[in-house]
């Protein structure tokens, strides 16, 4: 008896004819929700598979793949390409995100005083970056900082100052790239603050300034630990954010990355092995699907730093 139920009962306690007429019955629901899989299998589940795939071959995308196994792993870290690029992108990082940062949420503050007029026009004019053309951007910085005839060499040498290369230095473009970054993200930044601002109930900032506290006191003392999460949400986009550089560097040096590759990132290095794009590599796709898991375990590297910070932040609120 006991023998013959067991093998009549499925894992779940009901006999297999019965699951069997149970999924004939809902056929319609199954159905209904089967695009969504579909579409995840084909976008999400397939390419990434394809991916792992890629990363094992050596592939120009033209003739047929060679099986190398794991050595575009090996390239990765023993090329020194990697190295570099992930280099070029950590510094334009600290001279163009954090600094940005720091200044969109000053001026979320400002614009949030009650005495300040016409907020929506500053609102609208910082945002307007995150809206205009990366190209006509680039068309703008390139004629501000041409070496010959930019505007700001010009305007250094009426002054008595000597003129900068800063395009063919690699401080000087990377410089340039980094006021592009600042200069696109700077009103997203502000919006979001202003949002988490706004959130704070005034009754707060009244009482502060009865209590005869300055701006700067303020800030520290109330704004910044009232919005810390959106601190962090904005800490945590826009480190990922950073860490993906590529339309700045491209477009401002056409392509070239910059005076011995200063401003050739991790995004800008996958994407001239997926096309030739840089002059000194070649295609090589399966190259560049390895460098894209390499730039994958950065960004979780810091995903989890960024949670580890979250988190003590939460434990000392507590």
């Amino acid at each position: 008896m006991t023998t013959t139920a067991t093998r009549t009962t499925g894992a779940a306690g009901a006999p297999p004819l019965r699951r069997r007429r149970t999924l004939l019955r809902y056929w319609r629901e199954y159905l209904a929700i089967s695009p969504f899989y579909i579409l995840f299998a084909v976008f999400g589940l397939f390419p990434l598979v394809f991916a792992v795939y890629l990363s094992m071959v050596s592939w120009d995308g033209l003739g047929a793949p060679e099986w190398v196994g794991l050595e575009q792993f090996e390239r990765l870290f023993s090329s020194g390409e990697f190295a570099s690029a992930l280099g070029n992108t950590v510094i334009i990082f600290l001279i163009a995100q954090i600094p940005v940062i720091l200044a969109s949420l000053a001026a979320a503050a400002l614009l949030s005083s009650p005495r300040l007029k016409a907020k929506g026009l500053y609102q609208t004019l910082f945002f307007l970056p995150q809206v205009t053309s990366i190209v006509a951007v680039a068309i703008v910085f390139q004629s501000l900082f041409s070496n010959e005839y930019g505007i700001i060499n010009a305007m250094l040498e009426a002054v008595g100052l000597t003129s900068v290369p800063w395009m063919t230095t690699e401080w000087g473009v990377r410089l340039v790239v980094a006021l592009m970054i600042f200069w696109r993200s700077f009103g997203y930044f502000v919006v979001i603050f202003l949002a988490g601002i706004s959130s704070i109930p005034p009754s707060i900032y009244e009482a502060a300034r009865l209590d005869g506290a300055g701006p700067w006191r303020v800030l520290r003392s109330i704004t910044i630990p009232m919005i810390w999460p959106t601190i962090l949400f904005v800490a945590v986009t826009g480190t990922i954010s950073g860490f993906q550089i590529f339309t700045e560097p491209q477009v401002l040096t056409n392509g070239l990355g910059g005076p011995d590759g200063s401003v050739v990132t991790l995004m800008f290095l996958q994407v001239g092995y997926m096309g030739a794009t840089l002059p000194t590599v070649s295609a090589d796709l399966g190259f560049a699907t390895t460098i894209g898991w390499g730039i994958f375990i950065v960004l979780i590297l810091l995903a989890a730093l960024n949670s580890r910070v979250i988190a003590r932040r939460r434990k000392e609120n507590s």
